[in-house]
């Protein structure tokens, strides 16, 4: 099949356009008017129009979308990178997770303790040498 055949099978596939609808005797001659005014080439566009958008609204069924190539790439680039920050906050859940357990235990354990007086230290915690601030009054 050759490109002339093609386009022939293809204009035959286009619906004939409908014939305009009878002509009425309305009171206002403005509509008359402005529907006999219409050439035949805008009413033939409109009627292409139409054809085209159904066409593409039977076409468009398919579910296959066409995108550039950089475009493809930005929207599988932002799922690869949420992945991969995903990944990065379980790690460190995972490696956190046992050094909490162990701060958790060893403040248990610091709260079980008896209070410092049991070992026998009575009064504040002493204090070293004092020294004023250098040059401060």
């Amino acid at each position: 099949m050759n490109d002339e055949d093609r386009m022939r099978e293809q204009h035959r596939q286009h619906p004939e356009p409908e014939p305009p609808p009878p002509a009425r005797n309305d009171p206002n001659p403005a509509e008359t008017t402005d529907a006999a005014g219409t050439p035949d080439a805008v009413k033939e566009a409109a009627l292409s129009r139409k054809a085209a958008k159904e066409k593409l609204a039977r076409v468009r069924g398919r579910g296959v979308d066409w995108v550039r190539p950089t475009d493809l790439l930005a929207q599988g680039g932002g799922t690869l990178s949420r992945r991969g920050i995903d990944r990065t906050a379980e790690m460190n859940r995972h490696v956190r997770a046992p050094i909490e357990k162990g701060a958790r235990w060893v403040a248990e354990r610091a709260k079980r303790l008896p209070p410092l007086s049991a070992f026998g230290r009575r009064g504040g915690a002493e204090q070293g040498p004092r020294r004023s601030g250098v040059g401060m009054r």
